[in-house]
């Protein structure tokens, strides 16, 4: 039972780690890249997970495809995911999927006394990137020093 157990959680964290990776290549590749947010990968990737919710679906997801009566059932329903995550490295598809990950249109933001609009890119660990349409550019600024105002 232990060894069920054991098994389940590691080989889903193994299927679902490559769905992951697939996923947060394609928004690294095709969202962040294309704004110059300049972000470590795997910082993009361990903050924006959400462990609690993953912890159980390692299980489920290694329980169902290897020890359940309809594991072929799911062995296939795994295939179309990896290829949904797969689409993230299509560059339209990636970018879409940053921007409903990340973005947030016409925020306000307040700098000292200075009050103005732009496009919430992503908040990081130290920095905030938004993009500037009068400017045509992506402004990174500390954490710090900004407020999100709206």
């Amino acid at each position: 039972m232990i060894y069920r157990l054991f098994n389940s959680f590691f080989m889903g964290f193994a299927f679902i780690s490559l769905l992951d990776f697939l996923y947060f290549i394609g928004i690294k590749l095709h969202y962040f890249e294309f704004y110059k947010i300049g972000e470590y990968f795997n910082v993009i990737f361990i903050d924006n997970q959400n462990f609690y919710l993953l912890l159980p679906i390692f299980f489920i997801v290694g329980y169902l495809m290897l020890y359940c009566k309809f594991s072929k059932i799911f062995i296939r329903l795994y295939l179309v995911c990896i290829f949904l995550s797969a689409l993230s490295l299509y560059q339209p598809i990636g970018r879409y999927f940053g921007e409903i990950l990340f973005m947030q249109k016409d925020k306000t933001f307040q700098l000292g006394h200075i009050t103005f609009k732009a496009d919430l890119l992503y908040v990081g660990r130290k920095y905030i990137y938004m993009y500037r349409d009068n400017l045509a550019k992506t402004v990174k600024i500390k954490k710090s020093d900004i407020k999100i105002l709206k």
